[in-house]
């Protein structure tokens, strides 16, 4: 304990401001640790009885959409894999494939392919494989096909890549350029496969299609990004991209991750839990995979509704959650969520960091300052070929009220279903999936702007926030173990405001006057999905890549968005046509 408190004074002791003793600026420091988590203390506690452990699979990537299939076809055969909590653990997914083989089964050279490009991608969880490039160059770049530079000794792997993705296109009617252009470096690796580390930095440049730059504009965020300078090439924008975090592991069933990234829970296209449209964030994971039960807690560092101006200190808000997935069978998962979000002036809420306690509890018990949401879901896998997923979110609700179906303002509940269908008409590799969303008006939204279910200017959920229903279809060939096709269709109808008025689609507006505490809401009862000013939006997103060698991708794309307003002046029709090259980066669909 006193090795610890020792540690956390050097970490955390800042020189004393004018006027300040010592002993006032140790106690403030303390004081302002719960905003820290205890991260440094949790880390030389444990660092002593650490495991082996694998950093993560980027999120969209290819891992993703195999092991939707393998997680299909193979479930009942292979080892629990809690699908729902995105991203997955390298080391986790590399076991996973090779236990396909402990278990005999043989597939035809398409799965073969899959496999082989799991390993390929997590060779050095593989045992006693080792997988190296017929020809590196000056036998130094890529010795491995996934990797451009690595080194694997006894007690340190290393592995480092470029990250690149140009990309030139235009709309019809406009001389405008569209245009993309990233550059960076990934790096990931090991110590004695005891401590892993992952870091992430791109450098972007990016013109988009009209209606992204107009939401860029409204939400003073790009989709996805952080902080940004806007007016490049006039309407372009400039940005920097970084993600990292370290993990280790204080049992062998327990691992432990800290640093800055985005999570994605659920099963779906979209999620109505935690989803990775917005911005990267602060966070601590502590992740159990026991039996039939995967636990997770995720605590964060978030940053609240701001407006762009001068350099300035950012509002912080924080967040708990924890999720409980139970293999209740070999073909069905049930879940239970549960997330807080809060803002303190003193940091992060002591109570929340409770790994196991019910924090609607905590939150009546502190005077129910804080927005709270609690979530049921579910994943079915059915005859090998198809898979049934979910997902409920209740907000705040009254049994009560919803009984008496009037429309009540604060039964705020959203709803996801959801399938998939491998192997379409017997086709190999050929894939559908549908899925549904649904909220209510004012989901998401709460009493004040600081507890909004958002971060960073951008929604945590769906990217629609609320007051809306959604179909999207994707529809997804491999036609070829180097060639993909993916047509992605959305279709949903939502409900905005006029000035001066809040119907619930806005999930950054208070539902109370931060001056006389008076309701904002539009009325207290009558309130159903898409009212106010109704938006019908319709996307169509094709993109065809091609993979020259192992993650570098060459893609021709096409968009068209059509946005039907009962307020003519905001009716719109957009299409795009590109080309790109991608090393290292997965593709990303603005689908909103």
């Amino acid at each position: 304990m006193i090795k610890s408190r020792a540690i956390l004074k050097i970490l955390f002791l800042t020189p004393s401001p004018k006027g300040e003793g010592w002993g006032e600026a140790i106690k403030k420091q303390f004081l302002e640790l719960p905003s820290k988590f205890f991260f440094t203390a949790l880390f030389s506690l444990t660092v002593a009885q650490l495991f082996s452990q694998g950093t993560y699979i980027p999120l969209n990537t290819d891992h993703y959409r195999i092991m939707d299939r393998m997680s299909v076809q193979y479930g009942k055969a292979l080892p629990v894999f809690a699908t729902s909590m995105k991203p997955y653990s390298r080391k986790l997914v590399a076991e996973y494939m090779q236990s396909l083989g402990k278990e005999n089964i043989i597939g035809n050279k398409r799965f073969n392919a899959d496999i082989s490009y799991e390993y390929v991608e997590n060779s050095e969880w593989l045992q006693d494989t080792v997988i190296k490039s017929k020809r590196p160059l000056w036998k130094v770049i890529y010795p491995e096909p996934a990797n451009m530079f690595a080194v694997n000794s006894k007690g340190f792997i290393l592995k480092v890549n470029p990250v690149l993705h140009f990309q030139l296109g235009g709309q019809p009617n406009s001389e405008e350029l569209k245009f993309t252009n990233t550059r960076g470096v990934e790096l990931r690796g090991y110590i004695k496969k005891k401590i892993g580390f992952y870091t992430y930095f791109t450098d972007s440049q990016q013109k988009n299609m009209g209606y992204v730059q107009q939401a860029i504009v409204d939400d003073e965020a790009v989709p996805g990004e952080g902080y940004y300078k806007d007016g490049f090439k006039e309407t372009g924008v400039d940005y920097f991209t970084a993600r990292g975090y370290i993990v280790f592991n204080v049992l062998d069933c327990l691992d432990f991750s800290f640093g800055h990234d985005k999570h994605f829970w659920g099963n779906g296209i979209r999620s109505l839990y935690l989803s990775d449209y917005g911005n990267n964030y602060l966070f601590l994971k502590m992740q159990l995979n026991i039996w039939k039960i995967s636990y997770t807690n995720l605590f964060t560092e978030m940053i609240g509704t701001y407006d762009r101006g001068a350099d300035q200190l950012l509002p912080k808000k924080y967040g708990a959650f924890h999720h409980l997935n139970i293999n209740a069978t070999h073909w069905l998962d049930i879940g239970l969520f549960e997330g807080v979000i809060f803002e303190r002036e003193d940091g992060f809420e002591l109570q929340y960091l409770n790994p196991i306690i019910f924090y609607r509890a905590i939150e009546q018990s502190l005077g129910s300052p804080d927005n709270v949401l609690i979530g049921l879901d579910y994943k079915a896998n059915i005859a090998r070929t198809l898979q049934l997923y979910g997902q409920f979110v209740f907000d705040e609700f009254n049994l009560g009220q919803i009984k008496a179906a009037n429309g009540w303002w604060a039964n705020k509940i959203g709803i996801q279903t959801g399938m998939k269908y491998i192997d379409m008409f017997t086709i190999d590799h050929l894939d559908f999936q549908a899925e549904f969303n649904w909220a209510r008006p004012y989901t998401y939204s709460h009493n004040t702007i600081g507890t909004s279910y958002t971060h960073y200017n951008q929604a945590l959920a769906h990217p629609l926030g609320a007051n809306f229903w959604e179909l999207i279809f994707k529809m997804n060939y491999q036609m070829l173990p180097s060639l993909n096709a993916r047509a992605t269709v959305m279709y949903a109808v939502k409900g905005t405001d006029n000035p001066g008025e809040n119907w619930g689609g806005n999930i950054f507006l208070p539902n109370t006057d931060p001056t006389t505490g008076a309701f904002t809401i539009m009325q207290e009862y009558g309130n159903e999905v898409t009212q106010g000013v109704k938006q019908n939006i319709a996307l169509f997103d094709l993109l065809i890549s091609y993979e020259l060698r192992h993650q570098l991708f060459f893609d021709f794309n096409m968009a068209v968005r059509s946005l039907t307003s009962e307020e003519p002046s905001q009716n719109n029709t957009q299409s795009y046509f590109g080309v790109a090259m991608r090393v290292n980066i997965p593709y990303r669909g603005y689908w909103f």
